[in-house]
C-alpha cells in the first residue's frame, strides 16, 4: 500500500502515517497538501495522509479546501 503525505521524511506526517498505516506501508513525499490530493486522485498513491489543525498556526485552510474540492472517503483514528 501507498501512503502519500505532505512534507520531507522524518516530518510529522510521515510520523502520523507510520503510526495510522504500519510498517508495511510505502510512504510517498510530496512538497504540498495538493500534490497528495492530486497523487490519491490519479490512483499512484492508494491513500494519503494531511492534517488540518497544525499547534502553531491552528486550522489548515487549505486543506479544507482541498477536502471540499475531492470527493474522497476520510477516516479519523
Amino acid at each position: 500500500m501507498i501512503v502519500a503525505y505532505q512534507g520531507e521524511p522524518g516530518a510529522f506526517s510521515e510520523q502520523a502515517a507510520r503510526k495510522f498505516f504500519g510498517v508495511k506501508a510505502i510512504l510517498k513525499p510530496l512538497p504540498a497538501f495538493s500534490d497528495v490530493f492530486a497523487d490519491v486522485e490519479r490512483h499512484p498513491a492508494g491513500f494519503g495522509i494531511v492534517p488540518i489543525e497544525n499547534s502553531l498556526f491552528g486550522s489548515i485552510h487549505q486543506v479544507y479546501d482541498l477536502l471540499l474540492k475531492h470527493n474522497f472517503l476520510l477516516s479519523a483514528k
